[in-house]
């Protein structure tokens, strides 16, 4: 770490007020760049980026505490991630999400669509059915399902996967149609 920034993080933590507020605009200068790449990987869009990184140097203004023994440059984006980003990123995945959120119900449509379901089988028995195919996927295939349906986004099941966003959706959609698949030879053994 250069030692501007190092300087400029002990006057962020000073308890003086004036030493604190003069320390928070280098500290922006500083740290910006470093931070919006790191916020860009989980949100992709930049006006959000700067709108959670507003609030994440708000929150650090208000409670600095936790950048008192940074050492390195490293250690500075790991810390400011776990205490202020993290909650600020969980805000937005809500938001983002509350939308493209996934119920049981959501997932029995897309499994098996053109059947009339409530012809065929009780939904107490449907139920069964589709928690027993989603234990036939494999489970990658599951992990990925099952986090779309808890709400997570495309980005953040690809980061939880450690993989592209790109191969979350594909990975989605062949699911989905080998769970029509699975449903229809169900209701053909029947």
């Amino acid at each position: 770490m250069d030692k501007p920034l190092r300087n400029v993080l002990k006057q962020l933590t000073a308890s003086d007020t004036e030493s604190r507020r003069r320390a928070m605009e280098p500290f922006v200068r500083a740290t910006f760049a470093p931070f919006i790449r790191h916020l860009h990987r989980y949100l992709g869009n930049e006006v959000e980026c700067e709108d959670v990184l507003e609030d994440v140097y708000a929150d650090i203004w208000e409670n600095p505490e936790h950048l008192r023994a940074i050492e390195n440059e490293q250690q500075l984006l790991r810390t400011v991630y776990l205490y202020y980003m993290r909650k600020r990123l969980r805000e937005v995945y809500r938001r983002l999400n509350r939308s493209s959120h996934l119920c049981q119900n959501d997932v029995q449509n897309l499994v098996a669509p053109e059947l009339s379901l409530c012809d065929l089988i009780a939904q107490s028995e449907l139920k069964q059915v589709l928690h027993k195919l989603l234990g036939k996927l494999k489970a990658r295939e599951r992990k990925a399902i099952e986090l779309w349906m808890e709400g997570m986004s495309n980005r953040a099941i690809a980061t939880q996967l450690g993989t592209t966003v790109g191969a979350v959706k594909m990975l989605e959609f062949r699911t989905i149609l080998k769970l029509r698949h699975m449903f229809k030879e169900y209701c053909e053994e029947d």
